[in-house]
């Protein structure tokens, strides 16, 4: 182990969470006292609120607490990222700072890793009550559609709440792409792994920032990132309705020649166009997902730009002291 690094290092994006910071280190600290040295990374995305201020408040008393701050709000995975780059410790432990990933579960995490674990997940529990009923059905047909469509297998109830060793942070940190889907990635790259359930804690504060135009941005980043399964779907879809444009023909065709008074053509042309535009604008919408995902890859912007972290606090220089520097100079 370095011993310049830190055992273990918490990585904590914030949006709009300056009433939970600073609980959240303060349990934090307790719980990782006596598991070994440790430094708290706090990533603020764009907040719009005192979280930010309060974050320097802490990195100000606190020599463990740092911090990386957004120029905007980039979203949840890209705080991610930016910590995992930021982050020194030996092991790293990827949560949420509202206390819905509770800080008690830490120490399990950390026994998986010390037993030979490289990536420690977790898998929430469906207790009564614990989890919205909308949540707890948005994230059950995310996942079973992410295992028709997927290439890796993930667990209903995952989160990005989990643990990576040191190997595991530089190899993921050496991706280039601009789109990851942090908790399929962890899995996808084969180091040994350990599942941890854990009940969802309790939101002292604020309000989840995870709407429902972000979930489905992020169950189609989740599709996408790890799999070209809906590119052939469409080729799938497209030889249907193909089949089914065909068969309509017949059947016009037939009704043409052989049934009287048919309306000549009016219902089969409408059921084609119907069919086919529907099936045309589907598999477009597919191919375009990835194209345009294709651009964002070949634009090379960055993930996410930092605005500044605790190294960019300069240090107050006494007022004699300058004047003493200056007059030297002269």
């Amino acid at each position: 182990m370095d011993p310049r690094r830190p055992e273990l290092s918490f990585v904590l994006p914030a949006h709009n969470e300056a009433q939970n910071v600073a609980a959240m280190a303060a349990a934090l600290a307790k719980v990782a006292a006596p598991l070994g040295s440790h430094e708290i990374v706090f990533v603020d995305d764009g907040s719009t609120d005192d979280t930010l201020a309060e974050i320097k408040a802490l990195a100000a008393r606190h020599d463990a607490v740092r911090y990386i701050s957004f120029t905007r709000n980039f979203g949840h995975q890209a705080a991610l990222r930016a910590g995992l780059h930021h982050a020194r410790g030996e092991a790293v432990v990827l949560m949420d700072c509202d206390f819905e990933h509770p800080p008690e579960v830490v120490p399990l995490l950390i026994e998986h890793w010390r037993l030979g674990a490289k990536v420690v997940v977790t898998q929430r529990m469906e207790i009564n009550g614990s989890v919205s009923t909308g949540k707890r059905l948005t994230s059950r047909v995310f996942y079973r559609v992410l295992a028709l469509l997927g290439d890796v297998a993930i667990e209903p109830g995952s989160a990005d709440f989990l643990l990576l060793d040191r190997a595991a942070v530089d190899v993921i940190n050496g991706f280039e792409d601009r789109d990851v889907f942090l908790r399929g990635l962890v899995r996808w790259l084969g180091f040994p792994l350990a599942k941890v359930p854990y009940a969802q804690g309790t939101r002292p504060a604020g309000r989840s920032k995870f709407t429902l135009r972000r979930m489905v941005d992020f169950a189609v980043s989740g599709i996408v990132a790890h799999s070209v399964k809906p590119l052939r779907l469409a080729i799938y879809l497209a030889l249907t309705f193909a089949l089914l444009g065909l068969l309509l023909l017949i059947y016009s065709i037939v009704s043409f020649l052989w049934v009287p008074r048919t309306v000549t053509g009016w219902t089969s042309m409408m059921a084609a166009v119907a069919i086919l535009g529907a099936g045309q604008l589907l598999v477009l919408g597919i191919i375009g997902e990835y194209v345009g995902r294709i651009l964002r890859e070949t634009r090379r912007w960055p993930v996410y730009i930092v605005a500044e972290t605790e190294l960019s606090r300069e240090p107050v220089r006494p007022a004699h002291v300058v004047s003493e520097r200056v007059a030297s100079k002269a």
